[in-house]
């Protein structure tokens, strides 16, 4: 656990190190948690809805449903998506706890925030080092509740690609909801926001991705939790968005 600045105050009732521990413990769902979902992935005029469903047993889990404007690069965040083995995991924060290093209270202490320097973590890849390396974090907890309600990243420095591409900003921004039932913090949108180029010629990238009709069940289990019928949602440089 990093060390924390305690304020003789409490968060939700707890000392700040119980409540963040508590937090914490909401966003590492078991390994047998699955989640069914909608969700619909925008950058300029460009959108993508995807299905994704773990409980089909034959046929596609993962379903482009709607596709309107040509953007190369939501089609490569949309790829990257359907790639992996387990698309709902980009559902959950699980490896949060492992890219905390420097954490701290931040703020006013009925803010319940957590600053902290990100540090890279096991799912990180090549791409994520060049970033993690030099990215802060704020981590917000709702104040009535305790639980993850929002993180946001930022570099704090531009940083300089293989190929030449700086890339001067790059944020991401987190939402998150709570399922009681299954006691569970889940992410419900997800914001990126890239500036950067190369010779001196600079672009700006954002994708926004917002999940919907999330059912939560367990794997093998067909009887799923619809958790948010209507909620809010994770991912250019086409390298840095996944």
């Amino acid at each position: 656990m990093p060390a924390f600045l305690l304020f003789a105050i409490t968060w939700a009732g707890l000392p700040p190190e119980q409540a963040l521990e508590r937090a914490l413990q909401t966003v590492e769902p078991p390994p047998a948690m699955r989640a069914a979902f909608h969700a619909t992935l925008t950058s300029g005029n460009a959108i993508r809805r995807i299905e994704y469903d773990p409980y089909i047993e034959t046929g596609d889990k993962f379903r482009i449903t709607y596709s309107s404007g040509s953007n190369d690069e939501l089609d490569a965040v949309v790829d990257g998506w359907r790639a992996e083995k387990q698309a709902d995991a980009r559902l959950f924060a699980d490896d949060l706890r492992l890219s905390l290093a420097d954490a701290r209270i931040a703020g006013a202490p009925e803010a319940m925030t957590v600053s902290f320097k990100h540090r890279m973590s096991v799912n990180d890849g090549p791409m994520d080092a060049v970033f993690s390396s030099g990215m802060t974090g704020r981590m917000q907890l709702d104040p009535k509740t305790g639980y993850v309600t929002r993180i946001d990243y930022q570099i704090e420095r531009p940083v300089k690609l293989e190929d030449g591409t700086e890339v001067s900003e790059y944020r991401q921004s987190y939402n998150f909801g709570y399922s009681e039932r299954w006691n569970v913090s889940y992410v419900m949108s997800y914001d990126l926001f890239a500036k950067g180029g190369r010779w001196g010629i600079s672009e700006e990238r954002s994708v926004k991705v917002t999940l919907t009709d999330i059912a939560f069940g367990l794997a093998g289990d067909g009887k799923q939790d619809l958790a948010s019928k209507s909620g809010d949602y994770v991912p250019g440089l086409t390298a840095v968005l996944r």
